[in-house]
């Protein structure tokens, strides 16, 4: 478990090294569980990229693949408050 932290209004960046024989067709799926709150399904990527709208906020979130690294990176933007989770 890693342990981010970053100003408010900023940017955070979760990086996941996946391990799977078809990484460019796999849809890779991002969730958060808050403190005391189910899990929740945040979105998933399949291309190289995509934008989400989270709360009303265009480009909240952003997802990505790196096939070279076989790794998905999750961007959350304009971080608040309401963003501490641990992230899947």
């Amino acid at each position: 478990e890693i342990s981010i932290s970053r100003a408010r209004d900023k940017s955070a960046h979760i990086s996941c090294k996946v391990f799977i024989s078809d990484f460019n067709n796999a849809k890779i799926h991002w969730y958060r569980q808050k403190p005391d709150q189910e899990i929740e399904h945040l979105t998933y990527i399949q291309a190289s990229s995509g934008q989400v709208s989270l709360g009303g906020k265009k480009n909240k979130l952003e997802a990505s693949k790196n096939a070279l690294t076989s790794t998905s990176t999750l961007n959350i933007n304009f971080l608040e408050k309401q963003d501490e989770a641990v992230y899947y």
